[in-house]
């Protein structure tokens, strides 16, 4: 994936998953029609199982892009999760990297749950993660 292509993308999912309001007609909040990014979510879950390698350069555009909390929460519950589901045992070494230079990475680590990892690499996982703002009700 280029990078322009792979920022359109990130953006796409971030715009997606936020929770933008309107203010309508007679003082009424409503919610955006998000369905022109909806392809969005369907590229990533492609990408997750088709291009691990891209998948992480794709989460952390997503990361730094410092969307909202609604969209990490999604990011890593989601394609962040898959990715250690399913190649955990490859790329430990990769994440475990990236969460000591990176707090926000190491953040985002704290909102997976175990899916398929093995305990190994769970347990490395948890080693660390900083779950801090994911205990606290994010």
């Amino acid at each position: 994936m280029k990078p322009e292509e792979r920022s359109a993308l990130a953006q796409a999912f971030i715009e997606h998953l936020s929770e933008p309001v309107v203010l309508g007609a007679e003082n009424v909040f409503s919610k955006c029609d998000n369905s022109n990014t909806e392809w969005a979510i369907d590229k990533v879950f492609d990408i997750a199982y088709k291009s691990p390698k891209e998948l992480w350069d794709l989460i952390l555009e997503i990361l730094h892009r410092e969307p909202p909390d609604e969209v990490l929460a999604a990011l890593a519950a989601g394609p962040l999760e898959d990715y250690l589901a399913k190649c955990g045992e490859r790329v430990i070494e990769r994440v475990e990297r990236q969460a000591a230079k990176d707090p926000k990475f190491k953040s985002l680590l704290g909102g997976v749950w175990q899916n398929a990892m093995t305990a190994e690499v769970w347990g490395r996982v948890q080693a660390c993660w900083d779950r801090s703002r994911w205990d606290d009700g994010v």
